[in-house]
């Protein structure tokens, strides 16, 4: 190689926040190749290795020359490799998204590379009035299967408010995958109760899994929303709200939180996990905060003190607060009405 050609890269590389940008540009390039050899059904595919006519056979290809672009990048990106003219997946990433726990990371770079990237994209239209994002009906089955990451960290709490006691009626209002109501059965076998959430998809999503788990006889799913039909549901030992109450302004979670103070037995409890606003300094949940403003039938994140003071008004005298993680802004809050 010409060393001038050589002396003018290494000039290039001389550029202040290059070096840095390029690293993030290629972590930028490997999850939207994982994303899309994930929904095109490649990753699949390649769970044995395959050749490219085996390929465009079993994915039904009509433009091979997409399919050969994207083979290209998963190679550049160290994600496939080739062997004999056999393609297999590589990386450390790909792989892991294909084995037991994988759906919840595909699930995660879905939502980065869709609605999430979609707030970031439409900001300077937005900040300037434009519409706000319309299809937060569209990713309810989404969020339900990343937020299944939370699960050891929210099983922990249940556990900690439901161990020994005996009755043990719960209610999970927007129970996404139903993996609550699994983690709460797991902590305490006396618990039976209900799971409710307004989104169709999750609901067929957490039926599914309730039964699956062997778990129809002790929990109920239902399709609805809390603030229409709580007065039907009786009352409670527990009730469980999962980063849910930034779905509602400020008024509503007033009206909400009455509400459900009424459905708690006198020794109930109301259990909140969620993220809150973190002032810039937990990067999750400023890019959470980001979607969330971003987004029609969400609000901004709430601080802290903005819950625990709608907890007072309504009648809750303790309140307990947990930290999950250390430097996180996401938190779980106990309260009971003594």
């Amino acid at each position: 190689m010409n060393l001038r050609y050589i002396l003018s890269f290494l000039n290039i590389m001389k550029i202040p926040g290059l070096y840095p940008i390029m690293k993030d540009w290629r972590a930028f390039i490997r999850m939207h190749f994982i994303f899309s050899a994930h929904e095109s059904g490649l990753l699949k595919a390649l769970s044995t290795p395959s050749n490219r006519d085996m390929l465009i056979k079993e994915l039904n290809v009509k433009r091979p020359e997409v399919l050969d672009a994207l083979l290209e990048v998963g190679l550049a990106s160290k994600e496939l490799e080739l062997n004999n003219g056999l393609f297999s997946i590589k990386g450390k990433r790909s792989k892991a998204i294909m084995e037991s726990n994988g759906d919840m990371l595909a699930a995660m770079i879905q939502g980065n590379v869709t609605y999430y990237s979609d707030a970031y994209r439409n900001v300077t239209n937005r900040i300037h009035g434009g519409e706000l994002g319309d299809d937060l009906d569209k990713i309810g089955d989404l969020v339900a299967r990343f937020s299944k990451i939370a699960e050891p960290i929210i099983k922990n709490f249940i556990s900690s408010i439901v161990h020994g006691k005996n009755p043990m009626r719960i209610l999970d209002i927007g129970c996404g995958s139903g993996v609550l109501l699994k983690s709460a059965y797991d902590s305490n076998g006396n618990a039976t109760g209900v799971g409710i959430d307004i989104d169709e998809k999750v609901v067929r999503q957490a039926g599914e899994n309730i039964s699956t788990w062997g778990l129809s006889d002790r929990f109920e799913i239902r399709h609805g929303d809390i603030r229409h039909i709580s007065g039907e549901m009786g009352t409670f030992d527990v009730i469980t709200l999962y980063n849910l109450l930034y779905y509602f302004d400020k008024e509503a979670r007033l009206s909400l939180i009455n509400n459900l103070r009424d459905m708690l037995l006198p020794t109930g409890v109301l259990a909140v996990a969620m993220s809150f606003h973190s002032k810039g300094k937990d990067m999750a949940t400023a890019n959470l905060n980001m979607v969330n403003s971003s987004l029609k039938g969400l609000t901004p994140l709430p601080q802290l003190d903005d819950i625990t003071s709608v907890l007072k008004k309504c009648g809750f005298g303790k309140i307990e607060i947990h930290r999950f993680m250390p430097g996180s802004t996401f938190y779980g809050i106990v309260a009971t009405q003594n």
